[in-house]
């Protein structure tokens, strides 16, 4: 009975996630300390000693949860980048071989999402944690991505719109704007919309600069 109020206490203080929402790093974590617990409970001798463990183990994962919410870069080594699958109803094959993403596996997403074919797919990007995301043409005009996360340029996002990094760079400084201060920027084909995360840009959350101001 100990060990299961443990257990919860600890699930909750791991944050509220899914299990299909897990990154790696949470995974391997919870593993850990399932079998920890289990050495606990099937030896009494080792309870406490297994109950020091599983609050070390929850200690450890908050800290590193706290540094990868502070160092983008590091975030994406523990938990990956999301990839492009489908664009415009077209495969995009390499990404497919990096991510060792199989046909057979687009094709049980599409099943999920109630999707016949291919072609029916504006956008489909494959998250950190294995599930696919699908965007539809009936659903979606106009295709819409993160290029700025957390002070990183999205290199996929700009190859999708045919801008290189240095393009885009030189135009952040034409408008005066440093890209690691940017919390978050989407891309569309008529606007970026810029995030700040210091307190010094504060007044320019939300704000949107068209294509047209730029060129």
């Amino acid at each position: 009975m100990v060990i299961y109020v443990i257990l919860i206490i600890a699930l909750r203080i791991l944050g509220k996630r899914e299990v299909g929402e897990l990154s790696l790093f949470d995974l391997v974590i919870l593993l850990i300390i399932a079998d920890i617990a289990s050495i606990g409970i099937d030896n009494p001798e080792f309870a406490i000693g297994s109950y020091f463990c599983v609050g070390c183990l929850v200690l450890f994962q908050r800290i590193i949860s706290i540094i990868l919410i502070r160092y983008a870069k590091l975030r994406s080594i523990m938990d990956g980048t999301s990839r492009i699958i489908v664009l415009d109803g077209k495969l995009h094959i390499k990404n497919m071989k990096k991510e060792r993403y199989t046909i057979d596996d687009l094709i049980s997403q599409m099943r999920l999402e109630h999707i016949m074919d291919i072609d029916e797919i504006k956008l489909a990007i494959l998250e950190t944690n294995g599930i696919l995301s699908v965007f539809r043409y009936s659903q979606f005009d106009t295709i819409k991505l993160p290029i700025i996360t957390s002070g990183i340029i999205q290199e996929e996002a700009l190859i999708v719109f045919g801008i290189t990094k240095e393009e885009f760079i030189n135009l952040l400084n034409r408008m005066g704007i440093n890209y690691k201060k940017v919390l978050y920027c989407s891309i569309s084909m008529e606007y970026l919309c810029f995030y700040f995360s210091s307190k010094k840009d504060k007044e320019l959350m939300n704000h949107k600069v068209s294509w047209k101001e730029l060129m």
